[in-house]
C-alpha cells in the first residue's frame, strides 16, 4: 500500500470542512475510501461516516470496489462489502442506503445523491464528484448541519464536462483559491501536478503487471491530451479548469479563420416553392459525382430559416459543398428537396426533430430507413455543439471564405449558463443574415453527426463512416 504525496496530504489532513478540487482518475476516491475506513477502525461505535455518489452504481462501487479492499487487507470483520445490504435511512420518503458495519460498531452508509437523505443525520460526511450532483446547492446544505458536533465534511470532485464556472463547486473552488473562504482546508492537484508526485510511475506499475507498455511521463500526457475531443475537455477533466460560460463563442475566432478555404459550393436560398433541379435525384447523383456526403436538415417554417447544410466527406475533413435555406417555405416543399438529396444514394442525413420538424423528419425517417435519422435538440444540443467545436478545433471542417456570412453564422453560438450552472449553448443573430439564428450553424453540426455515425449507429470519423458507402446506397436504392 502506497500512496503519492497529494494523495497523503488528503488523508492526513483533519479539517472539518475540506474541499478537492482535483483531476480525473487521479487517485482521490481512492484516498478517500481509506480515509474513512481508517477512521471507522479507530472510533467504533457510534461512528457513521456517510458518503453521498452521484449514482447509485457510483454508490455501490464506492463499497465494493474500494472500502471492501481496506477492510479485507485490515483483516477486520465487516459486513455488506457486496454492496447488497441495504438499510432505509428516511422511511417517511423510502429513501435507503447501502451499509457496511464493522465489527466494532462503525458504519459507511453510501448512498446516491438525494440531498433529503441526509435530513437528522449526523456523522462524517464525504460528498463525491459533487460536480455531478444535480443540485449541489441542496446537497451541501443538508450536508453541512449533520457535522455540527463534530463531525468532517469533505467535498471532492473533478469538473463535469457539462458543467460551467457557474456551478456551486466551480464558485466555492475559485473563492478558495483567492483567500475568501479561510476556514475551508482547500486541496487542488490537476493532472500534471500529480504526474510531479509521481502518478505515471505509479500507472506504469500497473502496466508493467499487465503486461503492457510502460510510458514515460510526456508520453502519457500527450496520450490523454490527444485522446480529449477539444481543449476544453481536456482542461475541464484534467487541468481543474472548469468550462467558460460567460458568452463566449463556442468556435474559436482562431479556429473559424483556420477553416476558411477557397471553395466553390452551390449556395440556394428558396423563398418561392420552385424546386428547379433541386427536386431531382438525379441532378443531385450527378453533383455528388459518386462521392460520399453528409448533410444537415436545420427545420424551420416561419421567423427563421431552415437550412441544409451538405459536406463532402473527405479522408481527413469534410467540406462544405452545397449550402441551401428556406424562407416561409411549406414543410411539404422542404420535404421534397430533402427527398431528392437522399435519393440520390450518395447521401446520409440528420435533421432537427425538435417541436414543428417531426413529423417532417419521421416521414423522411420511413421513407429512407437507415439514411435519415431526426434527432431531439432538447435531449441532443450539448452534444452537437460539443462535436461541432471539436471538429472545428482539430481543423476537419473547411468552409468558404467567399460566404462570410457562414462564419457570422458559426461564430453566433455562444456558451452561457443555465439552472444549477449547466453549460448551455444559446443563439445570437446573425449579423450578415438577420434570419438567421445560428440556423446555418445548427444544420452543420447535424451534418457532422450524420458523418461522425457509421451506417451501423456506431461512431467513426469521416473517412471510416463512408467506407464501402457507394456500395451499400446500389443495394438500398436498386
Amino acid at each position: 500500500m502506497r500512496f503519492l504525496p497529494y494523495q497523503k496530504r488528503w488523508i492526513l489532513d483533519e479539517s472539518p470542512l475540506k474541499l478537492y478540487e482535483k483531476t480525473r482518475r487521479g487517485g482521490i476516491t481512492y484516498a478517500t475510501s481509506y480515509r474513512a475506513v481508517v477512521k471507522c477502525l479507530k472510533r467504533g461505535a457510534p461512528f457513521v461516516q456517510w458518503v453521498s455518489s452521484r449514482d447509485e452504481i457510483t454508490a455501490r462501487e464506492f463499497i465494493t470496489d474500494y472500502v471492501a479492499k481496506w477492510a479485507e487487507m485490515a483483516n477486520h470483520a465487516v459486513t455488506g462489502l457486496d454492496g447488497a445490504d441495504l438499510e432505509v435511512v428516511d422511511p417517511n420518503r423510502g429513501l435507503s442506503a447501502r451499509v457496511v458495519r464493522f465489527h466494532n460498531g462503525a458504519r459507511i452508509y453510501s448512498l446516491s445523491s438525494n440531498p433529503l437523505a441526509f435530513a437528522g443525520k449526523g456523522g462524517d460526511v464525504l460528498v463525491d464528484e459533487w460536480d455531478l450532483h444535480p443540485d449541489q446547492a441542496a446537497v451541501y446544505d443538508m450536508a453541512y448541519p449533520c457535522i455540527t458536533w463534530g463531525g468532517q465534511l469533505e467535498l471532492v470532485s473533478a469538473y463535469d464536462a457539462s458543467g460551467s464556472e457557474n456551478t456551486e463547486f466551480a464558485r466555492l473552488c475559485r473563492a478558495c483559491r483567492n483567500g475568501e473562504k479561510p476556514h475551508i482546508s482547500f486541496h487542488r492537484t490537476t493532472i500534471e501536478d500529480a504526474i510531479r508526485e509521481g502518478f505515471v510511475e505509479t500507472v506504469n506499475e500497473i502496466r508493467q503487471a499487465r503486461g503492457m507498455k510502460t510510458q514515460t511521463r510526456e508520453e502519457f500526457l500527450a496520450q490523454l491530451r490527444a485522446g480529449c475531443r477539444t481543449r476544453e475537455a481536456f482542461e475541464s477533466q484534467y487541468m481543474c479548469i472548469p468550462n467558460r460560460a460567460g458568452g463566449e463563442q463556442l468556435i474559436l475566432p482562431a479556429d473559424l479563420a483556420r477553416a476558411e478555404a477557397d471553395l466553390e459550393i452551390l449556395r440556394l436560398h428558396f423563398t418561392e416553392e420552385e424546386y428547379g433541379d433541386a427536386g431531382d435525384p438525379a441532378f443531385w447523383s450527378a453533383f455528388f459525382g459518386g462521392a460520399p456526403h453528409a448533410f444537415g436538415f436545420d427545420i424551420a417554417r416561419t421567423g427563421d430559416l431552415s437550412s441544409v447544410w451538405i459536406n463532402r466527406l473527405g479522408k481527413d475533413a469534410a467540406e462544405l459543398r452545397a449550402l441551401l435555406t428556406f424562407r416561409s417555405c411549406r414543410f411539404g416543399f422542404q420535404k421534397t428537396v430533402v427527398r431528392a438529396i437522399l435519393d440520390s444514394g450518395m447521401a446520409q442525413g440528420r435533421g432537427d426533430k425538435t417541436g414543428l420538424g417531426m413529423a417532417v423528419c419521421e416521414e423522411l425517417e420511413e421513407a429512407c430507413p437507415g439514411l435519415f435519422s431526426g434527432v431531439n435538440f432538447a435531449s441532443s444540443k450539448l452534444m452537437l455543439g460539443t462535436l461541432m467545436r471539436s471538429v472545428f478545433e482539430s481543423g476537419q471542417q473547411k468552409i468558404p471564405r467567399a460566404f462570410p456570412e457562414i462564419r457570422a453564422d458559426l461564430a453566433a453560438v455562444r456558451k452561457t449558463s443555465g439552472g444549477g450552472g449547466r453549460l448551455l449553448f444559446t443563439e445570437k443573430a446573425n449579423s450578415l443574415l438577420p434570419e438567421s439564428h445560428c440556423d446555418l450553424a445548427w444544420s452543420c453540426a447535424l451534418a457532422l453527426l450524420a458523418a461522425n455515425e457509421s451506417p451501423s449507429g456506431t461512431d467513426s470519423g469521416f473517412a471510416e463512416a463512408f467506407d464501402n458507402r457507394s456500395e451499400r446506397c446500389e443495394i438500398v436504392w436498386k
